[in-house]
């Protein structure tokens, strides 16, 4: 599609190694866009979903699922002597390593290989290493977050979408700190917010909603005390997402001199009230200072 130009919007590629056989030769990765696509790094996934009861947590499930043992915590895909080799033979070579955990078990997997692979060096590289949903990551791992360099991106809206189901069978009270915002922006620590097609739709307005009230599908809020405001959320899917992607001297805000990559809504998101988000509508969207979109 790249070749035939017909990406209307920059497409960045992560190609998994996760079966490849050792020694492998890396996917080749490119900071440069051609016509639109790059190839950005390498995709690991450490475990599965809250949601499906796969994620590796470090305590059991609050139900769990039939057919398991009381003490079940889901499992991982990979040994950890796997993991840590998978992770420093990507970082260690100055490729972008994303990682899907979405339990706080599988966490430690992946924060335990960077910190392994980046032992005896006195200044820690800028790696960004993201790790991908960390559904379930604690105030501990947090602070090893900061200090390793690893940005979170947060699968937000898993508030709505199974904010009742995580409550009720996946984690009980575990469930109302899930995508923790509020406690990473306090530490500074950038991060960003996604959805994740098709599991969800690709709509912007709803994980802006979703991450800014953290309301289940039930109404219920789901940890009051781990939402952000409207400016942090939109931060988390602009700025700091062009910055995820070493991407910041082009994109993520609007200044003379970057990308013309745009959208024009119906109002004002910083002078609404967060629970009214969802009457906002995209009128255009530009892309490379092209309007590729507008509303009927």
């Amino acid at each position: 599609m790249a070749a035939q130009g017909a990406l209307t919007l920059d497409t960045v590629a992560y190609v998994t190694t996760q079966f490849a056989t050792p020694g492998t030769p890396l996917p080749s990765h490119s900071w440069k866009y051609t016509n639109g696509f790059r190839v950005g790094g390498v995709k690991l996934f450490l475990d599965g979903s809250p949601q499906g009861k796969t994620a590796r947590l470090s305590k059991p499930y609050h139900v769990p699922p039939p057919g398991t043992a009381p003490d079940y915590r889901g499992y991982p895909t990979m040994a950890q002597e796997v993991t840590d080799s998978r992770v420093h033979e990507v970082v260690g070579r100055n490729v972008q390593l994303m990682a899907h955990a979405n339990g706080d078990a599988a966490i430690d997997s992946m924060l335990d290989a960077v910190e392994k692979s980046f032992a005896g060096r006195k200044n820690m590289p800028d790696h960004r290493t993201v790790m991908i949903h960390a559904q379930t990551v604690r105030e501990d791992q947090l602070d090893r977050m900061r200090t390793l360099g690893v940005v979170p991106s947060y699968f937000s809206a898993h508030s709505f979408f199974w904010g009742d189901w995580h409550r009720d069978s996946v984690l009980g009270e575990r469930a109302f700190r899930i995508s923790p915002l509020r406690s990473t922006n306090d530490r500074q620590i950038p991060f960003t917010v996604h959805n994740e097609t098709p599991v969800v739709p690709p709509d912007m307005i709803r994980l802006l909603w979703a991450t800014t009230n953290r309301q289940t599908r039930s109404g219920k809020v789901l940890g009051e005390d781990k939402r952000i405001g409207i400016r942090d959320a939109l931060a988390a899917i602009t700025r700091s997402a062009a910055w995820q992607y070493f991407e910041e001297e082009s994109k993520g805000t609007l200044e003379r001199g970057k990308r013309a990559d745009l959208v024009l809504l119906s109002e004002n998101p910083l002078n609404m009230k967060p629970e009214d988000l969802l009457r906002l509508k995209v009128v255009g969207t530009w892309s490379r200072g092209i309007r590729v979109f507008a509303a009927r």
